[in-house]
């Protein structure tokens, strides 16, 4: 049977997350079953996660495939993936994340018919420490039909928050003939993900369906705050990336907005990393001017949407305000309201 969907999962040290992801990715409707994919990546992993995604080749050889490799790092283990799927749609999922097994009907069908260059779903965060779930939803006028980038930068709220690599599903034939190879062993070529192909799109479906499961408010992770600054080097590499792989577009054309806002977005998580969460503020300050000066002279449009921001933090840092009290602003009804956010309920 044709597949439709094929679930790209990068694995490295996943032990005891793998069993859960792949778990997941099952569905209980034959039919939808059949038309799943899932390709899993064993990148060079010194623990037992390429026993137990052999148990499930061996259980359901229709779905699972298992990629061996040397390491080659997060991104390295996706392009193993995407190039060995053979699904209508690819869609990656972290092996510590799950999908919602219960909409992976609804999804197939959606996409079945779809010809979209890129769909978009939401997703959920459920933090491992606190318990909290959040609901990342987009918001467009209608779902169900496709959008232009004009129709998305105009109404960016709208659906930024699906724009990610946890939203976006990519038709797999637009994706391959782009030749998109994400950097490898460095973290954070998610934003590349989310970036440089789909920019490149025409066509961009939003899909009321919630599809990641994404584990957040783990320490050891890649987002965490200790981690970001440890691996700062990784994010200034993908800020490189971005600006050297931007195409040339025209001055008003909305995919290069869409870029810009795109890396503005990492831009602005790069700088608050080095001014709030660097101890030391004065070197923190220091890296902050270099990358925004990089971004002045190579990138001018999102220099120019993240300097505000930038200018905030900056005053933030002289002040000794960190992270925590960033969050806390960030996350307050007050500052949400002036920012015409949505919620996350």
């Amino acid at each position: 049977m044709t597949k439709i969907l094929s679930f790209i999962v990068p694995c490295y040290n996943c032990e005891k997350f793998i069993f859960d992801a792949l778990s997941s990715m099952i569905s209980p409707d034959p039919d939808t079953a059949a038309k799943t994919e899932v390709v899993a990546v064993d990148d060079g992993s010194p623990d037992g996660c390429a026993e137990i995604i052999q148990g499930f080749c061996d259980k359901y050889p229709d779905i699972f495939r298992l990629i061996r490799q040397e390491n080659k790092g997060h991104g390295g283990a996706l392009n193993t993936g995407f190039e060995a799927a053979k699904g209508k749609y690819i869609k990656p999922i972290d092996a510590d994340d799950t999908v919602l097994t219960e909409n992976l009907p609804t999804f197939i069908r959606e996409l079945e018919k779809a010809d979209a260059d890129v769909v978009l779903t939401h997703h959920i965060t459920r933090n491992v420490t606190t318990g909290e779930i959040k609901k990342w939803k987009s918001y467009p006028p209608e779902f169900g039909r496709t959008y232009s980038f004009d129709e998305i930068t105009s109404a960016w709220k709208s659906f930024d928050r699906s724009l990610t690599f946890h939203g976006i599903t990519y038709r797999r034939d637009f994706y391959m003939k782009k030749h998109i190879m994400l950097s490898e062993h460095v973290f954070y070529e998610d934003h590349e993900y989310a970036t440089i192909p789909c920019c490149y799109a025409k066509s961009i479906l939003p899909l009321d369906i919630f599809i990641y499961n994404y584990r957040v408010g783990d320490t050891e992770q890649s987002v965490s705050d200790e981690n970001q600054l440890k691996r700062i080097s990784h994010t200034k590499a993908v800020l490189d990336r971005l600006i050297a792989e931007r195409p040339d577009f025209d001055k008003d054309d909305p995919a290069g907005r869409y870029y810009a806002m795109k890396a503005q977005g990492l831009l602005l998580s790069y700088i608050m990393t080095a001014l709030l969460v660097e101890k030391d503020r004065k070197k923190g300050r220091a890296m902050a001017a270099d990358i925004m000066e990089s971004f002045r002279t190579r990138m001018p449009d999102a220099y120019a949407l993240a300097e505000k921001q930038y200018k905030a933090f900056r005053l933030m840092n002289r002040l000794h305000f960190n992270k925590k009290t960033w969050d806390k602003i960030s996350s307050s009804g007050l500052y949400n309201r002036l920012r015409k956010n949505h919620s996350f309920d």
